[in-house]
């Protein structure tokens, strides 16, 4: 049976997540939801309903591939969903990704009408990208 994969695009206020099947080796974007108290509540929910197997992780590097504030964050949020979770967690280096997504966005940015929903809609768009190229990679 295919695996159903989460990606996860960590930020200080929000996150985005993707969803992904290994059978077809393609991710498409779900949702972004708060970082706040709740977070942990909610990927519970997501993970729950859509019969998640592995959650693809992206790590924020330096553009010299040094660690940072931000990816010890992520390890530290990491360590917290694998303890809730008992999932498989990965990680798959998320430079550049945040500048794929605006990119692929620029032709839809017309056609938003509110900065905020546009964020929202890219911090998903860039969990998508991350699990794509996880997926290019293990493909």
């Amino acid at each position: 049976m295919p695996n159903t994969v989460l990606g996860i695009d960590y930020g200080h206020k929000r996150i985005g997540l993707a969803i992904g099947q290994d059978l077809t080796n393609t991710a498409n974007p779900l949702k972004v939801i708060a970082n706040n108290q709740d977070t942990l509540n909610q990927l519970q929910q997501v993970i729950a309903e859509w019969h998640i197997d592995l959650i693809v992780l992206g790590l924020p590097l330096t553009m010299d591939g040094e660690e940072q504030t931000l990816t010890r964050q992520v390890q530290k949020f990491a360590k917290k969903l694998k303890n809730l979770t008992q999932l498989p967690i990965v990680y798959c280096d998320e430079r550049l990704t945040s500048y794929e997504a605006e990119r692929g966005f620029q032709q839809q940015r017309q056609q938003q009408t509110r900065k905020a929903k546009h964020k929202n809609n890219l911090d998903a768009e860039a969990a998508a990208i991350i699990l794509q190229s996880w997926f290019n990679q293990h493909s």
